[in-house]
């Protein structure tokens, strides 16, 4: 507990904001590309076949329109996802230790003593160095745990020589 007390947090971040808003920006059009296909063309198939059972073959319009209706409202709560993902996810680099939390639905928090560290490392690609940003890896000594990775994080250097320093 006293190591607690006498802790004091240098850095508490996030990862790069425009890597993120890339990143999640392709990926949730590819969702909604999957979501319209899927949905889009379940519900024609289900309108179809509800239509030739109870229909007299015509197609039953109240199932086109609940995919209708169910294909924006899945993409938007896609969008509240990530909106959350943002907030709550965060670096937190200390005089005893380095922690990663986050998550929406599934909350974690991932900490390495500094004492168990072996070795730390960054990387950055081409983007990330035009953006000024990059990948902190931190190995630790302990068998049981594999580490963590600092992604897209802003200052790399900064943040790198500040871990470095304080282990």
């Amino acid at each position: 507990m006293s190591n607690q007390v006498n802790e004091k947090i240098l850095y508490r971040i996030k990862g790069n904001r425009f890597l993120f808003i890339v990143r999640n920006v392709w990926n949730t059009i590819g969702f909604a590309v999957g979501i319209i296909l899927s949905v889009g063309l379940g519900s024609l198939m289900a309108s179809g076949i509800s239509g030739m059972i109870w229909n007299d073959g015509k197609m039953n319009m109240c199932v086109i329109y609940l995919g209708m209706t169910l294909t924006p409202l899945i993409i938007a709560i896609r969008f509240l996802h990530i909106i959350l993902l943002r907030k709550n996810q965060f670096y937190i680099i200390s005089t005893s230790g380095v922690t990663s939390e986050g998550g929406v639905l599934n909350r974690f928090s991932q900490t390495l003593r500094l004492n168990e560290v072996r070795s730390v490392s960054y990387t950055q690609t081409l983007i990330q160095q035009i953006l000024g940003c990059g990948n902190i890896v931190i190995s630790s000594s302990a068998t049981y745990r594999a580490g963590l990775v600092l992604s897209d994080v802003d200052h790399v250097k900064e943040i790198y020589a500040a871990i470095e320093h304080n282990r």
